[in-house]
């Protein structure tokens, strides 16, 4: 490799042993950063008052038995979502591998509310609340489809789609 592509390569590298990326790749990640980071400490937030009494997310006894399903993976995507917004915040290469977990959790998760919530008529009629969730299901696949695409944008090397 002649010596000029070797430092514009390295430029854009981590720098080495310390699993961070050049400022700029970790400017470029910070709105993604912040959009996990909201989400992961928002849905900690709602189960805190949620379990505390004073916050009521259900209409029927079926419906409470559905949100009580989802503490356990929804701890599990918050705390992907909260590390990967330190990591990527910070520039730390592993940001990558968490916002990859975190994206698969929020789309997996978002795709069962949305289900549910469609086979049971829980968006209609439209109201505040109502509207409320919807937009809280839509925020969340959306930021899980994002936190996928920009994972897969920066993953190394090549990335093979189909068998040969």
């Amino acid at each position: 490799m002649r010596k000029g592509a070797r430092e514009s390569a390295d430029s854009r590298s981590p720098a080495r042993g310390s699993g961070k990326e050049t400022s700029k790749a970790a400017l470029r990640d910070r709105p993604l950063a912040a959009m996990l980071g909201v989400t992961g400490a928002g849905t900690v937030a709602f189960w805190a008052l949620f379990f505390a009494g004073k916050m009521r997310a259900t209409e029927t006894p079926q419906d409470e038995a559905f949100e009580k399903a989802f503490p356990l993976a929804d701890a599990w995507m918050s705390a992907c979502c909260l590390l990967a917004a330190r990591a990527l915040w910070r520039g730390e290469k592993r940001g990558v591998f968490y916002s990859t977990a975190a994206g698969s959790s929020l789309v997996f998760l978002s795709l069962m509310d949305i289900l549910y919530s469609l086979e049971n008529g829980k968006y209609w009629p439209l109201d505040r609340d109502r509207a409320l969730m919807l937009g809280i299901h839509l925020w969340t696949l959306c930021t899980g489809v994002f936190s996928l695409a920009r994972s897969f944008r920066r993953i190394d090397g090549p990335v093979a789609l189909a068998s040969p």
